[in-house]
């Protein structure tokens, strides 16, 4: 079994390459699909891609799920990510250190997230009234759903100057940032433990 996923994770980053090299070929050539008036190699290569994509995200597909159901794989990937390394009680301390760091700052960033996930802020400017002035008027709201739905639009009087919901970033990059953040706090926490203790 460990051979197995040894295999699986060197095919995943052996072959990644290529799927970018896919990815932006496909990106600057839209009509790469359709390589009739191509030579014979483009035409091969871009089937070989083609093939290695498909065959590179059904891997992570299989590998993500290991990762989930399997705790010695996802520990043995995890310690491989975070740079992991407790090799006595010392390394050992470091790392409950850091882990309680990264943990306690991506809770941190998980709360403002989910702040400004249901928090909405609106500036407008009111039309002219009868003293032929412009007002400005500052609105707030809260609101939280457990589906994502459709806004239902409204027509505020008056022109809308910003409107907090108009930046909103995506689910993809919200989780990527996490991740980083994560990763990024517990190995700069490692690293100041380590530092202290060479002082």
């Amino acid at each position: 079994m460990n051979r197995i996923i040894r295999l699986i994770q060197n095919y995943l980053i052996i072959g990644l390459p290529f799927v970018i090299i896919c990815m932006v070929w496909s990106t600057l050539q839209p009509e790469s699909g359709n390589l009739q008036n191509a030579s014979y190699i483009t035409q091969k290569i871009w089937a070989a891609l083609g093939i290695n994509i498909m065959l590179w995200f059904s891997t992570l597909i299989v590998y993500l799920f290991i990762l989930v159901i399997a705790p010695k794989v996802r520990e043995k990937t995890l310690r491989r990510l975070a740079n992991l390394q407790e090799r006595d009680e010392r390394e050992q301390y470091i790392t409950g250190k850091a882990a309680r760091t990264a943990y306690i700052s991506t809770m941190s960033l998980m709360i403002f997230f989910l702040f400004f996930s249901i928090f909405s802020l609106r500036v407008m400017e009111t039309p002219k009234s009868a003293t032929n002035k412009h007002k400005m008027s500052v609105s707030i709201g809260l609101q939280f759903s457990l589906l994502d739905e459709t806004p239902v639009e409204t027509s505020p009087e008056g022109k809308t100057l910003f409107v907090s919901k108009d930046i909103p970033l995506s689910k993809s990059a919200i989780i990527l940032i996490l991740l980083s953040w994560q990763l990024l706090s517990f190995n700069l926490a490692a690293r100041k433990e380590q530092l202290k203790g060479m002082d």
